[in-house]
């Protein structure tokens, strides 16, 4: 049966089904994560990720090495670590998928469903990674070690610009004063060369006040300076474009939930300067160690009680930290 499960689940296989699957989408991949190409090796060169995040990444000390080969900056690599999930597939099951192996939907619908588990958490990982990477400027996430232990895996990109406000708003502060925050936090984007379009993040608290602000100056009577437009998760005020973001993620090591960006945060981003998400080449024997966005294997499990589906995949989100500007908009 293990033979079996390794030809459902053939790389040929694993490209078929999820060709056949609708694209997953996800908030902030989507908007500033769009790049995602393979990588053939298992490491990324700096110089590689230089062209990307416009500085020279560093990892902690402490945390997953640098490996360096001699002492050249074109010598030094940074080898990410993979997203690897397991699915449990029971004795049982087996017996019933034996029963299915001559209807290939039944089987397809089987491994469709097997892959899209593998696929969405997958995918929801590299999201939250992605949130980290907007916000902080750097990779840093938990890897489950040995025996139980936590460290964190971080790569860092330099800090997010940070702006501080002349006074923070609340549900009475002017338009313009708004208008002014968001002119400032732009400004600092394009000074630092970076920015043709910047948009807006705000954090929950944030577009509470937001909202307050806009609906008590489209009351009132007489024209506005700028364009105010209030519609469903965002706020246009002139050409800034301001999007609630109210989402979580799972903390990886804890029942806990983490805001992708904290309450009381503005973020400005450059729309226009992409991120991207690499996908290096994994450490798996069955996938002759090649860059794949998901490979999975079937493994018997050490009790006889059925077979280990392992799904993984290699991502590595860069983006330029200069490119974001970070503010404590309110208290």
């Amino acid at each position: 049966m293990l033979a079996t499960l390794r030809n459902i689940f053939s790389p040929a296989a694993i490209v078929k089904t999820l060709t056949a699957l609708p694209p997953m989408a996800t908030t902030i991949m989507d908007s500033y994560f769009k790049n995602r190409p393979t990588h053939p090796l298992p490491m990324l060169g700096l110089a590689d990720l230089q062209q990307v995040a416009q500085t020279v990444p560093l990892v902690r000390r402490d945390g997953t090495p640098v490996s360096l080969a001699g002492e050249s900056f074109e010598a030094q690599f940074i080898a990410p670590l993979p997203v690897k999930v397991k699915v449990n597939v029971s004795a049982s099951e087996l017996n019933d998928l034996r029963a299915l192996l001559e209807q290939p939907q039944a089987v397809e619908a089987w491994r469709q469903n097997k892959i899209e588990h593998i696929r969405m958490t997958s995918r929801n990982t590299t999201e939250a990674i992605c949130s980290v990477v907007l916000n902080l400027g750097k990779v840093s996430w938990p890897v489950q070690l040995e025996g139980g232990r936590n460290e964190v895996y971080e790569v860092d990109y330099g800090p997010v610009q940070s702006y501080t406000p002349a006074a923070t708003l609340t549900a009475a502060s002017s338009l313009s004063a708004l208008f002014n925050l968001l002119q400032g936090m732009a400004q600092k984007i394009q000074e630092s060369g970076l920015g043709g379009r910047v948009e807006f993040l705000a954090g929950a608290d944030v577009a509470s006040v937001l909202m307050d602000i806009v609906n008590a100056s489209m009351t009132t009577t007489g024209s506005h300076p700028y364009r105010l437009e209030l519609s469903e998760g965002k706020i246009m005020v002139g050409a800034f474009v301001i999007r609630f973001m109210y989402e979580k993620y799972p903390s990886p090591t804890g029942a806990a939930w983490v805001d992708k960006l904290a309450s009381q945060t503005l973020l400005a981003v450059a729309a226009d300067q992409p991120g991207t998400v690499y996908y290096c080449a994994i450490d798996s024997i069955s996938a002759k160690n090649a860059a794949v966005p998901m490979h999975i294997v079937p493994v018997a499990r050490d009790d006889d009680s059925g077979i280990t589906l392992i799904g993984q995949t290699k991502p590595l989100p860069v983006r330029p930290s200069r490119a974001a500007c970070k503010c404590i908009a309110v208290n």
